[in-house]
């Protein structure tokens, strides 16, 4: 890829979010595995902003509409985009790899949650990307803008960006989102936390079974050495857009495009079904469905369901991506 010119970000560069340059480069490593691994053709795309310069991961049938699809914690380009493979095919499809998560290949920035700065750089790269209007353009026929996906923590981004710029948001699909409610507490210090301080002192098969089975389905899935290697090798994390207590409703009312809403009933970070009540009560057009079962992190077998879920509301609202 080739080198270009870093623009002068917005402050000093934050401390590094790894424990040590050896971490650094495993997790590196482990995404450009899983670069290689994807079994589709995809491009990468440098991406110039104020706070610095974003990798952004594109993929998708060249003509087909855009998505641009926020990914999870810790979960960057081509990690996120195994989840949801049924996509790829339907629609041109942008990851933008977040600042300051285990792997991405985006330019270091710690975003203040206060200032929306989430939603800022997301629309910064979307302007960059040429999927927006550029600021101050007035005039002529834009094309429409994109349809968004966001998952887990990238939900929560999604929902920073609707009270950004919600003209930006075509339609959305939010998946197990965050910013939605405040997250559990306690019981993630006790089986989440805590196990995974345990694996990150004693790794093994048993202590990584338990820092992952009460957020995910399939615990012993080997897409979820990604999970584990940040647990071993990242000591800092971005805070999640909206803050505990997440979004205000007045805030969540932004997002006016038509959103469908998937929550899982059993996820440790936000109750399924009462999340789904809340957007339900507070998104403006929304439909939401619960994962019957499911964790945070769904089994595969989900979350080719939920895949086809989006697709179908996003075609029941004339937003139908390519048929293949």
């Amino acid at each position: 890829m080739a080198e270009v010119e870093v623009a002068l970000p917005h402050g000093p560069p934050p401390p590094s979010p790894y424990r040590s340059a050896a971490g650094r480069a495993a997790l590196h490593a482990h995404y450009n595995k899983a670069l290689a691994a994807l079994p589709y053709q995809h491009e990468e795309k440098l991406v110039e902003t104020s706070f610095g310069t974003a990798h952004v991961l594109v993929c998708g049938p060249a003509d087909a509409p855009p998505l641009v699809l926020w990914h999870g914690m810790a979960v960057p380009g081509p990690f996120m985009i195994r989840t949801l493979d049924p996509l790829v095919q339907h629609y041109r499809v942008y990851a933008p790899d977040h600042p300051f998560q285990a792997g991405s290949r985006t330019q270091d920035a710690e975003l203040d949650i206060n200032k929306h700065e989430n939603g800022k750089w997301s629309l910064e790269v979307l302007r960059g990307l040429g999927l927006v209007p550029p600021a101050g353009a007035e005039g002529g026929k834009a094309p429409p803008p994109p349809l968004h996906v966001g998952v887990s923590f990238g939900g929560a981004v999604l929902l920073d960006l609707a009270v950004v710029a919600p003209e930006a948001i075509r339609g959305a699909a939010l998946v197990v989102p965050g910013g939605l409610m405040p997250a559990a507490g306690w019981m993630l210090l006790f089986r989440l936390i805590l196990p995974a301080r345990l694996y990150h002192l004693l790794p093994c098969s048993f202590t990584a079974w338990l820092a992952l089975v009460s957020m995910c389905d399939e615990p012993f899935d080997a897409a979820h050495q990604q999970i584990l290697l940040n647990w071993r090798h990242v000591v800092r994390y971005q805070q999640l857009p909206g803050g505990d207590g997440g979004f205000s409703r007045e805030q969540l009312s932004r997002l006016a495009a038509p959103t469908i809403v998937i929550t899982a009933e059993h996820d440790i970070f936000w109750a399924g079904q009462a999340a789904a009540e809340v957007a339900a009560a507070a998104l403006p057009d929304c439909k939401t469905f619960v994962i019957p079962g499911a964790k945070h992190l769904p089994s595969k077998e989900k979350q080719a369901e939920l895949s086809n879920w989006i697709l179908e509301f996003f075609a029941s609202r004339g937003l139908a991506g390519f048929a293949t």
